[in-house]
């Protein structure tokens, strides 16, 4: 076995916070196994934000750039993999609005928690589909903003429940709380997007 990949079999046993702190005192191979331990994740999260591959793959790696330039400052009051996903989604919304063309960053589904089982939110004109409804610049410029308008937390919360579909003991690892906080600031979010959004829907 090469001297490399011995490196890499020690490293990968470490925990994400043991990584860190190697990273810290000067191990760079530290941090190259965070990056391969979270890439996938990183690049999932910010493809469903975005929609785009290409774009997904330039703003993974302005990610772990961002990352890798502030990772000393790192003070480990939350998870290491809650303070990656905050500056994934961070990216994400700055991207966003450096956009001069309009786009949309979720669909209409699962705003709501009514009796619909499908869990999508029906357009008032049915005549249309909903890809067709978000192909409009200016509902998917209201959407946008509606997402934009919620407070950080609630907006964080919604992101990557949607995008990556985040179970809610996920959710409440990543945010150190309870289920029950995460299901109410979900429920929050859907009901404050649902009456910002209520003239495009049933």
């Amino acid at each position: 076995m090469s001297e490399e990949n011995e490196i890499d079999r020690v490293h990968l046993t470490y925990s994400d916070e043991q990584l860190v702190e190697k990273f810290k005192a000067g191990d760079k191979d530290s941090f190259r196994i965070l990056v391969e331990r979270y890439k996938s994740r990183v690049y999932n999260i910010i493809y469903g934000i975005m929609g785009n591959r290409d774009e997904a793959e330039d703003l993974s790696q302005e990610v772990f750039l961002n990352v890798y330039r502030f990772l000393h400052r790192f003070k480990e009051r939350s998870k290491f993999y809650t303070w990656l996903y905050r500056i994934a989604v961070n990216v994400c919304l700055s991207a966003q609005k450096r956009k001069n063309k309009s786009g949309s960053i979720f669909s209409l589904t699962e705003l709501s928690e009514t009796n619909n089982t499908s869990g999508k939110m029906e357009l008032a004109d049915q005549s249309f589909s909903s890809q067709k409804m978000l192909e409009n610049m200016e509902l998917a410029r209201k959407i946008k903003s509606a997402i934009n308008s919620l407070s950080e937390v609630l907006k964080t919360t919604f992101i990557l429940r949607e995008s990556e579909d985040l179970s809610y003991q996920e959710l409440a690892k990543i945010f150190q709380c309870s289920r029950g906080t995460i299901k109410s600031r979900l429920s929050r979010a859907r009901e404050e997007l649902r009456q910002k959004l209520k003239l495009y829907l049933m």
